[in-house]
């Protein structure tokens, strides 16, 4: 079931209230401050908390993690807030839970820190915090993100190893902590989730994969595991 028959059916028969995504769209306009220069500006990161009233739990639950949704909501977002850069939008958390009466709130919420762990390769032990204020890291081989030597990574992964790309792999942050996207690794890049699921950006259909805290991210030469990440909260 895509968003519109969600919208048009499981929200307006189970819940009873008005539009959920611009229920959303509003909470999170509502948090928007105006700089010195008149431009508007979003929390970094916001929750979402839905409690549902009505209806199945689950159903909402799956219907947030829907990429289309959050995709939607971000356009609605850029679309009341005209001057907004999309860099600017916050990353969104959704929060579901049963509760008497339906209510949708938009809060801003502390920024999540999230630490990589090399193990192998030449940098086998290193640990990475990642900056919170960044929406996207590069990741690769060596100090550079290619061989023009113009874009720097933001994690190294190693010096040496050659079965690992300078431009590897690229972090984006996304309500889930963290999408994968395969680069130049291709499909040598492998997200291996704590209950043995193994998924490959490169054949992902959106052409990434979350991670969240507990994932192994393993670089390969395409028959082996060169060098794995562990991802975790700091």
């Amino acid at each position: 079931m895509g968003v519109k028959e969600l919208i048009g059916g499981v929200l307006e028969g189970e819940l009873g209230q008005p539009d959920l995504l611009r229920r959303v769209t509003e909470g999170i306009t509502a948090l928007a401050r105006h700089s010195g220069r008149g431009l508007p500006v979003l929390p970094p990161e916001v929750e979402v908390h839905i409690k549902v009233g009505g209806g199945s739990v689950q159903v909402i639950e799956q219907f947030v993690q829907d990429p289309a949704f959050d995709r939607e909501v971000e356009a609605r977002v850029l679309n009341e807030l005209v001057r907004l850069r999309p860099e600017g939008l916050p990353v969104r958390r959704y929060v579901v839970e049963a509760a008497e009466r339906t209510s949708v709130e938009v809060r801003e919420a502390p920024k999540r820190r999230f630490r990589l762990r090399i193990q192998g390769g030449d940098r086998d032990g290193a640990t990475i915090t990642l900056p919170p204020t960044r929406r996207h890291y590069l990741v690769g081989r060596g100090d550079w993100h290619g061989h023009e030597q113009h874009v720097a990574n933001d994690v190294v992964l190693c010096e040496s190893e050659k079965a690992i790309s300078r431009r590897a792999a690229r972090l984006h942050r996304a309500p889930s902590g963290l999408e994968l996207e395969s680069l130049d690794q291709g499909e040598a890049l492998v997200v291996e989730r704590a209950d043995g699921e193994r998924l490959r950006p490169a054949l992902a259909a959106s052409g990434r994969v979350p991670v969240g805290p507990g994932d192994r991210i393993e670089f390969t030469d395409g028959s082996r595991t060169v060098l794995t990440v562990l991802f975790e909260e700091a």
